[in-house]
């Protein structure tokens, strides 16, 4: 049977970036104390959760249900981006709950923290690098590389190069979410399709 290849880790990764401006691979990413291999460690998550911020097929929940906890409280998830109750009447806000020091969810027509029932929201999460597509994993990391090679060697020539690079990349990735996309909107507009037919 073929061996098939595995999807880019978040080392080879950073091995990359170091590559790209002449350092050579390191076998860890714990306890390195090399300055450069720090510098590409953050140049690398930063632009992943620029990246992600921008919301995407694999790492969006729409209608993802948020319930108040004994207090009533509904404390904004672990790893969410962004939370934006999807209720249409609802002037629900961010803001840092001072009776539990977490952000949370926020009625300022109410004035209150406390929420009686769950409110759904459109959910944007901030995903390992091993967690998402390799499409995604691969645009990440020339971005990353082309942002890691300006603050550390600073050269125009690798500039344009990666820039280059990067927008293919990024073509890539887009082309990709839009199929996803079609395919989802195909889906629901089935569903929906048949959801009226069962009613007649």
């Amino acid at each position: 049977m073929q061996t098939l290849l595995a999807p880019t880790t978040e080392l080879e990764a950073v091995n990359r970036l170091l590559g790209s401006i002449g350092q050579g691979p390191v076998n860890t990413l714990e306890f390195s104390g090399i300055p450069d291999v720090t510098s590409a460690i953050t140049a690398l998550r930063e632009t992943l959760k620029d990246v992600e911020a921008r919301g995407w097929s694999w790492n969006t929940d729409r209608n993802y249900t948020l319930r108040p906890d004994a207090q009533g409280y509904i404390t904004i998830p672990t790893g969410a981006l962004e939370v934006d109750p999807e209720t249409k009447t609802s002037g629900y806000v961010i803001r840092r709950n001072l009776s539990t020091g977490k952000l949370s969810l926020y009625d300022p027509d109410e004035q209150s923290f406390t929420f009686e029932e769950p409110v759904d929201a459109y959910v944007v999460w901030a995903f390992p690098f091993e967690d998402i597509p390799q499409a995604a994993r691969t645009y990440v990391t020339i971005a990353a590389g082309r942002r890691f090679q300006t603050e550390t060697v600073s050269s125009d020539v690798l500039e344009r190069f990666e820039a280059e690079q990067e927008d293919r990349a990024f073509a890539q990735l887009m082309r990709i979410e839009r199929r996803v996309r079609d395919a989802n909107a195909f889906r629901s507009n089935r569903a929906g399709a048949a959801m009226l037919r069962r009613r007649f």
